[in-house]
């Protein structure tokens, strides 16, 4: 148990899920700073909220994949260990893939606290993939075709009405796991065939490919109603096939906050959302919905940088207090986070401007002519294998292109007003060296 050095006089109190995670951080960091006590838990003791100033205790519950019914059981008994003694507002807020969960025992948290999340009821209509292409086909929200068949011979029957290349996926999977693109009808026959032996429990999709890039709809609504929204895409990835978003960049909702409000209001939903889009950014064009995330989402802290307080707003909804303020996001703000993104540019430099493939083809011809000390043929064949592809004066305008995406993006730090949760992000670096991998929360972008 940790006690921040948080002194401020509180007028509400918030439980906050997931501890270890820096949308988790984000959270803390928003209600804290307005005089809200927050309380973190994890099914870990070390998290990022431990050593946060804004958080005034951390709890430890059982890990909700091990035992949900103790997950819960000891959630409940967190809240009501630090039930205030007041009638001040009192509010349980998950953090992130715990929301469904926590939503699906909404009534065990009756008369203890606020829940801050959607009802599962609503939550389950979209969440898992198979669910949501059913009700966007059933309320006529623009999403890709998907194509759900029982077996094998329900996809055969499938496949004359089936336009390649397409994606097929599990509907729960995890970081893009068990996704592949397929090219042609065989392949497909294979692939389906294949997860429904990996995943035998689920329903397996096909699914049209949208054109466009990927968009993130970042919304609260209010039993429906949509309440404040914003957007944002992706300038750069690290890495760039299939790695997090390190620079995004703010754009106009107005494409998307029709399409979000036409699924949410049959739902009620009540809650922030996470919506993903697909847009060729042509406004004669619709965007394509390809799935909700029923929490808050990674780049959160994009969008308070990007004057939308997510966290505050959603805190007031479920509180019935007053958010005064202006809360028009930032068109255009560009934010990056600190060395990846710097990674991210010169993968992005060496993709688009020199293309070592016809040098690494040379490379053993080179070598031997360096071996046999002749330079000037060693030389000629370098020139030769890079002369149609590298321009240098191609290689520097990009360079002063991401020079100047750089300048215009502000850099996030963490531990801005918050001295010691330096050390609290030494757990994303603690699970890269342990796992090899980042945190699920830090990979859905």
């Amino acid at each position: 148990m940790l006690i921040s050095m948080n002194t401020q006089s509180h007028n509400g109190r918030a439980i906050v899920t997931y501890g270890r995670s820096l949308i988790a951080l984000m959270i803390a960091q928003s209600l804290g700073s307005r005089g809200i006590d927050v309380i973190g838990c994890d099914d870990v003791s070390m998290t990022v909220l431990s050593f946060s100033q804004y958080v005034s205790d951390n709890c430890i519950y059982t890990a909700a994949q091990d035992n949900e019914e103790q997950f819960i059981d000891d959630l409940v008994k967190i809240v009501r260990d630090h039930a205030p003694d007041t009638d001040m507002p009192y509010v349980l807020i998950p953090a992130f893939r715990d929301a469904k969960i926590i939503a699906r025992h909404k009534d065990r948290f009756d008369g203890l606290i606020t829940v801050a999340c959607p009802d599962f009821d609503a939550i389950d209509q979209v969440d898992h993939k198979d669910a949501f292409a059913r009700t966007t086909q059933k309320h006529d929200v623009p999403s890709p075709q998907t194509w759900l068949p029982e077996d094998n011979q329900a996809l055969q029957d499938l496949l004359p009405d089936i336009t390649f290349p397409v994606f097929i996926k599990p509907p729960d999977d995890v970081g893009g796991r068990g996704i592949s693109k397929i090219k042609n009808a065989d392949d497909l026959t294979k692939a389906f065939a294949d997860l429904q032996g990996r995943y035998p429990d689920q329903q397996i999709l096909i699914q049209e490919l949208a054109k466009g890039v990927d968009y993130c709809f970042c919304g609260l609504f209010n039993h429906g109603t949509l309440e404040a929204s914003m957007v944002y895409h992706n300038l750069e990835k690290f890495p760039r096939e299939a790695g997090q978003g390190v620079v995004r960049e703010t754009v106009s909702s107005k494409h998307f906050d029709d399409l979000a409000e036409q699924l949410m209001k049959p739902l009620k939903w009540h809650g922030v959302a996470g919506i993903d889009f697909m847009w060729d950014g042509n406004d004669q064009t619709t965007p394509m919905m390809i799935e909700v995330n029923p929490r808050f989402w990674a780049g959160l802290d994009h969008s308070m940088r990007s004057n939308v307080d997510f966290p505050w707003l959603l805190y007031c909804q479920f509180t019935g207090t007053p958010a005064q303020g202006d809360f028009d996001a930032k068109i255009g703000h560009k934010t990056e986070l600190p060395g990846l993104a710097s990674m991210a540019r010169i993968e992005h430099l060496f993709a688009e401007t020199i293309h070592l493939d016809a040098l690494e083809e040379q490379w053993p011809k080179i070598k031997q002519s360096i071996k046999d000390h002749d330079l000037k043929a060693a030389g000629a064949i370098f020139k030769d294998a890079l002369q149609d592809t590298l321009s240098i004066e191609k290689a520097f305008s990009a360079f002063q292109a991401l020079r100047k995406e750089a300048k215009e993006s502000e850099a996030i730090s963490y531990a801005q007003d918050d001295p010691f949760i330096g050390l609290g992000v030494l757990f994303i670096l603690g699970s890269l060296i342990k796992h090899g991998t980042l945190p699920p929360e830090i990979k859905w972008s």
